[in-house]
């Protein structure tokens, strides 16, 4: 597997320094393309500089509107046929934001009752993993979720 990463923090050399000696000890950092810069823009450069799309994206960047779902417009875009987006932190609104959308375009869609509230979004020859949620745990889901599927329920 080969893994594009873009994180405007790895524009500090400490922070780049250190994730890449930790990705070198892990024996994978051959498979991985660090890339310092925002999205949605360095998404689309990274596109057009590979030539490619994507089967598998997670969007984790800024979680106030309207950066989500600009995140998410861009990804789908540059997704291929057969692919999954995984959103992290659905506790926030803006950030469901970019579920939604994918949700009114005809992407399947899940939720994960983590922590962070996970979520997934599908299309084509896909299929998200099962989820169960720790069950010494009283889950809550926020009003803004009451709408989707949870996985493991």
């Amino acid at each position: 597997m080969e893994l594009d990463v873009i994180d405007p923090v790895l524009a500090k050399e400490d922070v780049n320094e250190s994730v890449t000696t930790s990705l070198r000890l892990a024996n994978v950092l051959d498979s991985v393309n660090l890339v310092d810069g925002y999205s949605p823009q360095k998404v689309e450069e990274l596109a057009k500089q590979l030539q490619c799309k994507w089967s598998l994206i997670f969007i984790d960047g800024d979680h106030e509107a309207p950066a989500p779902l600009n995140d998410t417009i861009i990804c789908e875009q540059l997704a291929e046929a057969d692919a999954l987006i995984l959103f992290h932190d659905l506790n926030s609104p803006d950030v469901t934001q970019g579920l939604d959308y994918l949700k009114q375009k005809g992407w399947n869609t899940i939720i994960y009752q983590t922590m962070q509230i996970m979520g997934a979004a599908w299309r084509g020859n896909v299929e998200p993993v099962r989820h169960q949620p720790d069950p010494k745990i009283n889950w809550n889901l926020p009003q803004h979720l009451a709408h989707y599927s949870v996985s493991g329920l």
